[in-house]
């Protein structure tokens, strides 16, 4: 009697565990869902003429999503709370009157305050990279870094500040004690005068990952590699990739892979170790010229939120065409 109870619990125990054993093979099997691209704010305000400006990205760890933006009030920094159907201005660093130039440009968080770089040739005080408290507004312009040309995007590392100077070829440094050079110029970083006659946009986007900078520059489509090589000049800079198209912003993700924007392709691409390009996401029905990108922090540290420059229709007959405007999507 006893013998075939335990006989009998023992059989519906196997079956249980059979039943549970195949349902969990079940769940494992079933197909990961696909990744996809979704609008997070559109910025269009309906005339491409009165458009934003929208180039620099960045996404704090309470999932506020910050923007450069340059507008008819001056080039701003805006924020867009989660949830938030509309920006709210941060800082404005260049007033409307600031001048020819490109405006605010990278932007890149450094704890709680925000790093921007900015251009405008006709008011060199105004011109370099600015900390920003995110908390306050308070925006300060850091001295001597109005020296660098062209400041397009910056990153951080062993609490210096690296900017790629575009027109320059280059790349300076802010030391931690404030002192600012160039940190390292190279053929590899310089442009070529074609999507501006005259004016060469080479080294563009930057990051930092494992003690080496990854730059991409953008009219020779290069992904370039360096090692950080203390405070003096960098070490020789060799290429990583070269890819079908301009590359802008560049964000590297946990793993050291680095992911970038083509500006002209309305592509969203991951770099891998043997300078192989893998398209994770296309379409000119989620990308109107996407210039920077960055990835969502702790638990989002895999999303990936992209800021659509939405500049195709100044040039027609080299970039794709989208009617998206100025904005902000999220890949995860």
């Amino acid at each position: 009697m006893k013998l075939s109870t335990t006989l009998r619990r023992a059989s519906g125990l196997t079956v249980l565990v059979l039943l549970v054993l195949g349902v969990s093979a079940q769940v494992a099997a079933a197909p990961p869902e696909a990744p996809t691209v979704t609008e997070v704010i559109n910025f269009s305000t309906g005339d491409p003429a009165t458009d934003p400006g929208t180039e620099g990205i960045a996404v704090a760890a309470d999932g506020t999503i910050y923007v450069s933006a340059n507008t008819a009030d001056g080039g701003q920094i805006w924020a867009v709370p989660p949830g938030a159907t509309s920006p709210q201005v941060v800082a404005t660093l260049i007033p409307p009157t600031g001048g020819a130039g490109f405006g605010v440009l990278g932007l890149h968080l450094d704890g709680d305050d925000l790093l921007a770089a900015v251009n405008t040739f006709a008011n060199p005080d105004l011109n370099g990279v600015w900390r920003v408290d995110t908390a306050s507004g308070v925006a300060t312009h850091i001295p001597g870094t109005e020296a660098i040309v062209l400041p397009n995007d910056l990153t951080t590392w062993a609490g210096d500040i690296y900017v790629t100077d575009s027109l320059s070829g280059a790349v300076w440094i802010v030391t931690a004690d404030g002192y600012v050079e160039p940190w390292l110029q190279s053929d590899l970083l310089a442009g070529l005068g074609l999507a501006i006659p005259g004016v060469p946009i080479g080294a563009n986007g930057i990051d930092a990952f494992g003690g080496k900078l990854y730059i991409a520059n953008l009219e020779k489509s290069l992904i370039v590699e360096v090692r950080i090589n203390g405070h003096g000049q960098g070490a020789e800079p060799t290429v990583l990739a070269t890819v079908n198209g301009l590359p802008d912003g560049l964000e590297v993700d946990h793993r050291g892979r680095p992911h970038i924007v083509l500006l002209d392709q309305a592509k969203l691409v991951r770099i891998g170790a043997d300078g192989s390009s893998t398209v994770l996401a296309e379409g000119v029905d989620v990308f109107d010229a996407p210039s920077s990108l960055t990835f969502g922090q702790r638990r989002d540290h895999k999303s990936i939120y992209v800021v659509n420059f939405s500049i195709a229709e100044m040039f027609p007959d080299a970039f794709l065409q989208s009617d998206l405007g100025p904005g902000v999507v999220v890949y995860r």
